[in-house]
C-alpha cells in the first residue's frame, strides 16, 4: 500500500512505496522544477523531506542570483571552479582555463541571460583579426555553449541560446603573413638588446641609491634566448651540468612544462629531435658569462643567510631545541641549494628555476619600451635568431642545411626549408642587377 504527505504545492511530494519488495529505501521524493522532474528514494521519511528542502531553498537561491544578473565572467570562474573538482587531466583542464580566459575580455561584463548569437559572432570576428585558427574559433564558440549550458542546469537562465555563428575560413597568406612577421628585423634585434641590458641608478634616499641597476633583471635570459635559438621550455629547464665550457658546447634533452601541480621538468626535449648538442656562439658565451656570474652572487646570498639564521637560533635557543633548530635551518637551505642549478633562475629568492610567464612579462616590457611596431612573442625570438643566422651564414663554406635544422632542433630538414626558404625569395628584391647579370631563357 502506498501513502503520500500533504506537502505545499510547488514543494514535491513524499510517497512510501512497499509495491517494490526488492527496493530497500521505501520512501519517494519527487519534484517537479523548472520544467524537470527530479525523483530520489530514502530509507527514511525524514531524509526525504530534508532532500525536498534543500532542492527547494536551492532553487529558490538560484531565481534569486538570476534575477540580480549574474556576469558571464562571474560565472565562468564558477564553471572552472566545478569542472576543477570532476578531476579533469591537468592538461585538459589548462587547454579549458585558456579556451575560457580567451571569450572573457569580449563577454566578461555581459549578463549570462543577454548573451545571443550576435554578440558571440563579434567575438569570434574580433578573433578572427587577432589571427587566431579555425579550430580556436570553434573552441572559443564551444566553451561560451559550455558555460551557458551549466548556467541552465543551474537555473540561472531559461534555456541555452542556439548560437547561429559562422567561423570565418583564415586565408593562408594572412597566417603565414602573420607567422613571417613573428621575428625582430635588424634595427629592431638591435634595439631590444640595447634594451636587455640598459641600467639606471636610483635616485637618494632609496635603498639602492647609487648603485647600478638593470632596468630588467631576468633580461640576460630573453638575450640568451635570442642567440641560442633555443625554445622556452628547453631553456628553462637547462642546469650548469648541461653546458661544457671547454668545448662552448651545450646539451638539450629536457623541457619544462606546466601541470596542475605545477612546473615539471620532462626528462626528453620537446621531440626527439630536440635532443642535441649545440655549439654555442660568441654572444651566448657572453650571455652565459652573466648568467653565471648573477648565479654564483645568488649562491652566496644564500649561504650568507643560511648563517645568519643559524647565529639567530644560537642567540634563541639552546641544548637540545638548538641542536633541532639547526638541523632544520640546514635541511631547508639544503633543498634550496638542491633547486637552485638552473641556468635561467629566477632573479628572487629562493633562486631556483624560472617560468614562462615573468620571461613572457619582461619581454613584452621590453618590446613596449623600444616601441616595437608589430607582435613577437617570445617564441618569436628563436625564429629571430634562425632568420639572422640563416642569412648571415648561408653562403658559407662550412654551412649545411642538414645540420643547421638538427641545431635547432627541428624534426626535418623540409620543416627549416619550408619555414625559411621565403627569406631567399624576399632578400631577392634587394639585390641590384643590370642587363647583363640576368640569365638567357
Amino acid at each position: 500500500m502506498a501513502s503520500s504527505d500533504r506537502r505545499k504545492k510547488g514543494t514535491g511530494t513524499v510517497t512510501y512505496d512497499d509495491k517494490n519488495p526488492n527496493r530497500k529505501s521505501k520512501w519517494r521524493a519527487h519534484i517537479k522544477l523548472n520544467g524537470k522532474a527530479i525523483t530520489r528514494f530514502f530509507p527514511t521519511e525524514r531524509e526525504a523531506k530534508a532532500f525536498l528542502r534543500d532542492i527547494v531553498a536551492n532553487d529558490g537561491k538560484a531565481k534569486e542570483f538570476a534575477k540580480s544578473g549574474v556576469k558571464y565572467g562571474a560565472y565562468a570562474d564558477i564553471f572552472l571552479e566545478e569542472k576543477k573538482k570532476q578531476n579533469l587531466k591537468p592538461k585538459s583542464y589548462d587547454t579549458l582555463v585558456c579556451n575560457v580566459e580567451r571569450t572573457k575580455p569580449f563577454l566578461g561584463d555581459v549578463r549570462l541571460s543577454d548573451i545571443d548569437s550576435d554578440m558571440v559572432q563579434s567575438m569570434i570576428n574580433a578573433l578572427a583579426a587577432d589571427g587566431y585558427s579555425q579550430s580556436i574559433l570553434e573552441k572559443s564558440k564551444i566553451v561560451v555553449g559550455s558555460v551557458l549550458k551549466k548556467a541552465a542546469a543551474n537555473h540561472l537562465i531559461d534555456a541555452v541560446p542556439v548560437f547561429d555563428v559562422t567561423i570565418p575560413r583564415a586565408k593562408k597568406q594572412d597566417q603565414d603573413r602573420h607567422a613571417k612577421d613573428n621575428w625582430l628585423r635588424a634595427p629592431e634585434l638591435a634595439a631590444y638588446e640595447a634594451e636587455c641590458v640598459r641600467t639606471y641608478t636610483p635616485q637618494k634616499y632609496t635603498k639602492y641609491a647609487g648603485q647600478t641597476l638593470m632596468v630588467h633583471p631576468s633580461a640576460y635570459r630573453l638575450l640568451f634566448l635570442v642567440h641560442t635559438g633555443l625554445r622556452l621550455g628547453e631553456a628553462l629547464a637547462l642546469t650548469w651540468e648541461d653546458y661544457d665550457d671547454y668545448s662552448k658546447t651545450l646539451m638539450i634533452d629536457k623541457n619544462m612544462v606546466y601541470a596542475s601541480e605545477g612546473k615539471l621538468f620532462q626528462d626528453s626535449a620537446k621531440t626527439e629531435a630536440g635532443e642535441r648538442l649545440i655549439v654555442l656562439n660568441k654572444q651566448a658565451v657572453e650571455d652565459l658569462t652573466k648568467l653565471r656570474e648573477i648565479y654564483d652572487a645568488q649562491t652566496a646570498l644564500i649561504e650568507q643567510r643560511k648563517t645568519d639564521e643559524l647565529r639567530e637560533a644560537e642567540r634563541q635557543y639552546s641544548a637540545t631545541a638548538l641542536k633541532q633548530e639547526k638541523q632544520r635551518i640546514k635541511e631547508v637551505y639544503a633543498a634550496i641549494l638542491r633547486e637552485h642549478k638552473y641556468i635561467c633562475g629566477a632573479t628572487t629568492f629562493p633562486y631556483a628555476s624560472s617560468d614562462h610567464s615573468s620571461t613572457s612579462q619582461t619581454h613584452h616590457k621590453i618590446c613596449k619600451a623600444i616601441a616595437l611596431k608589430h607582435h613577437v612573442t617570445v617564441h618569436g625570438l628563436r625564429h629571430t635568431y634562425v632568420t639572422h643566422y640563416y642569412l648571415h651564414h648561408k653562403n658559407d663554406a662550412d654551412f649545411d642545411l642538414a645540420t643547421f635544422s638538427k641545431s635547432i632542433g627541428h624534426s626535418s630538414i623540409r620543416t627549416t626549408m619550408e619555414i625559411y626558404a621565403h627569406l631567399d625569395m624576399v632578400e631577392n628584391r634587394h639585390i641590384k642587377r643590370d642587363f647583363a647579370d640576368l640569365k638567357d631563357f
